[in-house]
């Protein structure tokens, strides 16, 4: 079959000819259907100073959101059948530690990760634990399953947040996860979602998912939330998705007294944070996020998939066959949402 390939730690990747997966007792095998390009692709394809965060195993087949048929199932697998269909969770648990004793599997000590430590999902078939598959909800298409993964992680910010009716909620960042959490953050309820990014493009596709957005490149950041917030001084609830060092110069300014942040993208350099101006004198409740909580985050969200409370595809901006995956890993540094490869 053919599968995008990463051979070595150099910028770029290989669409090879190798073998179909071969199964262990505890597998299964998945007919890819859609696949999504990650940020953690994108690092890896160029082969970034980020890259060197992973513990990547060469050879690796890259890709790690997908969804796919069932084709085939191992000894010891039960709960999973052939011709399910299926998205995958990416962190793998192993199911002995602390953390997967308490429910905290998606923080495991001694975690798999696929598409870094494990075989990815660009190609024409996928092998998995059946422990980490998610069958989908019925009516939830495979490019929206190819985006539970990343939808998980919007998902898991705001379910973290506690959102309630009435809040004032920014979404700082509006990439791909941004634009799913300015979906989900007015489906739990709350009345004002105000967008924070510095590409245009990205701040028009939030508007049309129902935000306020503000280009920090081109107004007041501050400003613009505390005129929203009017007596409540900021934000009921901050989520910053972006992972950009210069939004700390202004992120708990946007927070009211009392107010809620939640991190969840992953900051290229260390950051200076005052902690007894901006977060104890404020009285700030901070919520680091790390993936999605198994299976607690995806029951969520599937029901919001499921019920059309969401639009995960409102998200999707380019389509290729994995032949083009040179021209999708260009497009992702130009004006575009999620971009997704169509087996064919």
């Amino acid at each position: 079959m053919k599968a995008l390939v990463k051979t070595a730690p150099v910028p770029g990747a290989t669409l090879s000819d190798i073998d179909e997966p071969k199964l262990t007792a505890d597998e299964v095998l998945i007919a890819v259907k859609a696949g999504a390009i990650c940020g953690t692709d994108i690092h890896f394809y160029h082969w970034d100073p980020a890259s060197a965060n992973f513990p990547v195993h060469f050879p690796l087949i890259l890709g790690h959101e997908y969804a796919g048929d069932v084709m085939s199932v191992g000894d010891r697998v039960t709960g999973v059948a052939v011709g399910d269909r299926v998205s995958v969770e990416t962190h793998i648990p192993c199911g002995a530690c602390y953390q997967c004793g308490i429910g905290e599997g998606h923080n495991c000590q001694d975690m798999g990760l696929v598409g870094i430590s494990y075989p990815g999902a660009f190609a024409r078939y996928a092998k998995v634990p059946a422990k980490v598959v998610y069958r989908l909800p019925a009516g939830v298409s495979y490019e929206e399953g190819a985006l539970f993964e990343p939808a998980g992680v919007a998902m898991r910010g705001v379910d973290e947040a506690r959102i309630a009716p009435g809040d004032l909620v920014v979404i700082v960042g509006c990439g791909p996860i941004g634009l799913m959490a300015v979906q989900i953050a007015r489906a739990v309820g709350a009345a004002q979602v105000i967008a924070v990014d510095i590409n245009e493009f990205r701040c028009d596709m939030a508007r049309r998912m129902g935000a306020a957005a503000v280009n920090a490149q081109r107004g007041n950041v501050v400003e613009t939330v505390r005129q929203a917030a009017g007596r409540k001084g900021g934000a009921d609830v901050v989520v910053e998705l972006s992972g950009a060092p210069e939004v700390y110069d202004y992120l708990f300014d946007l927070l009211r007294l009392e107010g809620r942040l939640v991190t969840v993208g992953h900051v290229s350099r260390p950051i200076s944070v005052n902690i007894s101006r901006q977060i104890n004198l404020k009285g700030v409740a901070l919520k680091g996020v790390f993936g999605r909580r198994i299976w607690e985050t995806w029951e969520h969200l599937g029901a919001l998939v499921a019920h059309k409370r969401i639009d995960l595809s409102a998200v999707i901006t380019h389509r290729y066959p994995l032949e083009d995956f040179q021209t999708a890993f260009q497009q992702v540094h130009k004006d575009a949402g999620k971009i997704l490869f169509i087996p064919e």
